[in-house]
């Protein structure tokens, strides 16, 4: 389920979610590059289906961002295609 998100909240995910990911490159200059200084953006989060989805990643479009998480596995196979 897809949940809309202020910014900070979409932030405070970010932070969360990325920094468990240790070298995962979700890193303070990585959102002062992206997002720090965006206006005018809506923020969302794809609530996870399960636990084992852990591994963050961002999808963005031109004016929204959006906070998924999946598996390892779903991980691996995401980039063998």
């Amino acid at each position: 389920m897809d949940r809309e998100l202020t910014r900070q909240e979409f932030k405070e995910l970010f932070f969360k979610h990325g920094v468990a990911q240790n070298s995962s490159g979700w890193t303070g200059d990585h959102w002062d590059k992206f997002y720090e200084h965006e206006n005018n953006a809506r923020y969302f989060f794809t609530e996870p289906a399960s636990p084992e989805q852990v591994r963050m990643f961002v999808s963005s479009g031109e004016c929204s961002h959006r906070i998924f998480l999946l598996s390892e596995e779903a991980e691996e196979s995401l980039f063998e295609h």
